[in-house]
């Protein structure tokens, strides 16, 4: 997927009115963060703070102020090169959307606004990552606005995936089921069926998971020791964390490095 152009909190006053009656060269992202007045398929509708559009090639384009300000953000895109993955997501286009993560949506955009202006010599990799991470994320937890979703309805939704993304970013930590829920302060009993609920695993079955998937990482792109790559997974003992990785991979560490390693 291709970023064409974009913009990151876009600030404008209630003057300012944007119409574009043959849209724009590609698919766009709209994401509010203000009270806004569009208008989608000749209806007009009123957008809240977290609403976005996915609208389709030259569909006609007005939005403007419901207050003394907009601020907002945008991404022009081309998806002709990943159609299949696009629309595998089933993202509707020009219906006005609510998504129950807003603050991790923001994060993506504005880390794909860094990399698209950077000019780095990677630029169109990462970007086209993280655009594709953006609608990933919009497809899970996104629905029409006014129609409820196991994501959008779920109040703790938004905590348990910050979460997720905090087990896989500290695969060293030695997480316990009573570490976990105190972080997203719910009984151990509650967290543990929301979990299951949300996530189709139970937490210390995604806390294996996400030691595997870095044990992986580093037999393949490193030359560390297996002791060492237990220490960095997280594992005290390097025979409990030979044979977990061997029920899970129906190989020994050693074996895996010696046919995945590049």
């Amino acid at each position: 997927m291709q970023v064409l152009t974009m913009g990151y909190h876009i600030l404008q006053d209630m003057e300012t009115v944007c119409n574009l009656p043959n849209g724009m060269g590609g698919r766009m992202l709209l994401l509010t963060h203000t009270p806004m007045q569009l208008q989608l398929d000749q209806e007009t509708v009123a957008a809240q703070p977290g609403d976005m559009v996915v609208l389709q090639r030259n569909a006609p384009l007005y939005f403007q102020a419901m207050g003394d300000m907009l601020l907002y953000d945008w991404v022009e895109f081309d998806a002709d090169a990943d159609t299949d993955f696009f629309r595998s997501l089933q993202i509707p286009e020009n219906v006005l959307l609510r998504c129950a993560d807003t603050d991790f949506l923001c994060t993506l955009l504005r880390q794909l606004y860094a990399e698209f202006y950077a000019g780095n010599p990677k630029r169109a990799d990462m970007t086209d990552s993280l655009l594709k991470a953006l609608f990933i994320r919009i497809a899970e937890t996104a629905a029409p606005a006014g129609v409820a979703t196991m994501q959008g309805g779920d109040p703790h939704y938004a905590a348990l995936v910050r979460l997720r993304e905090k087990i896989y970013a500290n695969p060293q930590e030695k997480w316990t089921v009573e570490m976990l829920c105190s972080e997203v302060n719910m009984s151990r009993s509650y967290f543990q069926l929301v979990y299951r609920e949300t996530f189709g695993m139970t937490c210390i079955a995604d806390v294996i998971n996400c030691k595997m998937h870095r044990a992986r990482e580093l037999l393949t792109a490193t030359a560390y020791t297996i002791s060492h790559i237990a220490q960095l997974c997280g594992y005290d003992n390097e025979e409990h964390f030979m044979r977990q990785f061997k029920k899970n991979h129906g190989v020994t560490p050693t074996v895996y490095r010696r046919e995945h390693r590049v």
